[in-house]
């Protein structure tokens, strides 16, 4: 059934004619009187009664309408919901940073985004071929051209590790102390943020233990407290168990930094603002 057809007979009700309702409708009146009738014959019954002074519904017609303004109205709302979602600035958020996103978004309650959980770097593959306008993730090496960002959180890096374990009650842990304990990464940090921490490591001849993964921090500091080893991925300030600890580095890690990632060819004004207090206020 054409909505368009539904919506003249809608009209025609209104305007008590046909004349009248080509009016407003500005088509030819033999147009409209075609289009109704295509409509009854698809519904099977007479939606007016006509006479000289004009038409009016008929009890059939009555019904019909009754259902179909309501009707009409719902479609309405969906397309103008579905043009509003469309015209959102989706954002990518990377595994770990629920915190640091509800910081930046709190500042613009009303915008029109759409949080998708996304890894660094598919936000990068996203941001460049146009599927994404902005993203929040861990600094990475480089960048695409048309992709510009913004360090807008910067966490020194610490290890967190159960409270009763042996070396919790040091003051700063030595990075060849921690050696030769399993370290747990998340699967989302195996290649830049994995790399980052080994790397760590090495520049002190360090060969260090890894141990097993979770496919997210949360998961990887459940297996923390579990006992499976300890984990430097985690955030201090993040909510952890009381049965774990974080514990300073003794060493010179470079800290773990969030950015802003966008496609320079996006309106992201607002949130390039709330990303700039962000990073000014933490």
């Amino acid at each position: 059934m054409d909505l368009r057809h539904i919506r003249y007979a809608i009209t025609i009700a209104r305007a008590g004619s046909l004349r009248r309702a080509a009016a407003v409708l500005h088509i030819a009146q033999p147009t409209l009187s075609e289009q109704l009738r295509a409509l009854e014959k698809e519904i099977g019954v007479e939606l007016f009664t006509r006479s000289s002074s004009g038409v009016r519904l008929s009890a059939a017609g009555e019904a019909f309408l009754a259902q179909a303004t309501v009707a009409v109205a719902a479609f309405e709302r969906a397309v103008a919901a579905a043009r509003r979602t469309d015209q959102c600035t989706r954002l990518g958020v990377a595994d770990g940073l629920g915190d640091v996103v509800a910081r930046l978004l709190s500042p613009l309650p009303d915008a029109p985004l759409r949080v998708a959980p996304m890894g660094t770097a598919e936000q990068l593959v996203s941001l460049m071929d146009g599927t994404l306008q902005a993203g929040l993730g861990y600094a990475p090496g480089s960048l695409p051209r048309g992709v510009a960002r913004m360090l807008v959180h910067r966490s020194p890096v610490r290890a967190l590790l159960p409270r009763d374990h042996r070396l919790a009650s040091r003051g700063r842990l030595p990075l060849a102390a921690l050696a030769a304990e399993p370290l747990v990464m998340p699967e989302s940090e195996a290649v830049a943020g994995a790399r980052r921490f080994l790397e760590a490591f090495v520049r002190q001849r360090l060969h260090p233990r890894l141990g097993a993964s979770g496919s997210t921090h949360e998961l990887v500091i459940a297996m923390v407290a579990d006992g499976a080893g300890y984990t430097l991925c985690v955030r201090e300030g993040t909510p952890v168990p009381e049965s774990l600890a974080f514990v300073p580095i003794a060493e010179d890690v470079p800290p773990i930094e969030i950015v802003l990632l966008w496609n320079r060819q996006a309106e992201v004004h607002d949130l390039l603002g709330a990303a700039r207090h962000l990073a000014r206020h933490g």
